[in-house]
């Protein structure tokens, strides 16, 4: 899938962020990138989009927080207590106004270890007011379930920014 000419979700993103001089970082861990190409599709997206990063391994994820290893043998990897810390580090460390995170299992396979099913996936939008965290189990073959996790993601911004009071997360 190539990104849209005009991602319309991701352009209202874009706007809000400029109209509040807010900055934005991104970690994926299950979409591959796909959150990040929709955002980096708007056209004057270097105002606004200061990083991202594709944290596929256990390896990466922990290198973005230091309590990571900790939380994954606790909680898991697809947890609302491991998306948080990573949304909350990767802001802290980007420097940004908010940071956008997800953890999932795009599939094909059934429950793993963790006894979570293909498709769940974990979000989180992080800002200076605190971490707003949800829970998915989006249907469809792999590809499918990224797609999905990319637009949560994005939806899931969009209402945290549409609810902040002036946008900075402050």
């Amino acid at each position: 899938m190539y990104p849209q000419e005009h991602d319309a979700l991701a352009a209202a993103i874009g706007e809000m962020l400029v109209a509040r001089g807010s900055t934005l970082a991104v970690v994926e861990t299950s979409a591959g990138g796909l959150i990040s190409t929709r955002l980096l599709s708007v056209p004057g997206a270097s105002r606004w989009f200061e990083r991202g990063v594709v944290a596929y391994t256990e390896a990466a994820k922990t290198e973005i927080s230091t309590q990571a290893p900790g939380i994954i043998q606790r909680h898991g990897a697809v947890s609302a207590e491991f998306v948080a810390d990573i949304a909350e580090q990767f802001r802290l460390r980007a420097g940004t106004d908010y940071a956008l995170a997800e953890s999932g299992i795009a599939g094909p396979q059934g429950p793993r270890r963790s006894g979570k099913p293909a498709g769940s996936v974990v979000i989180g939008v992080a800002s200076a007011r605190g971490t707003q965290v949800e829970a998915h189990l989006l249907p469809g073959t792999r590809a499918e379930v990224m797609m999905h996790i990319a637009q949560q993601a994005l939806e899931s911004l969009h209402r945290q920014l549409s609810t902040s009071d002036d946008g900075t997360g402050r």
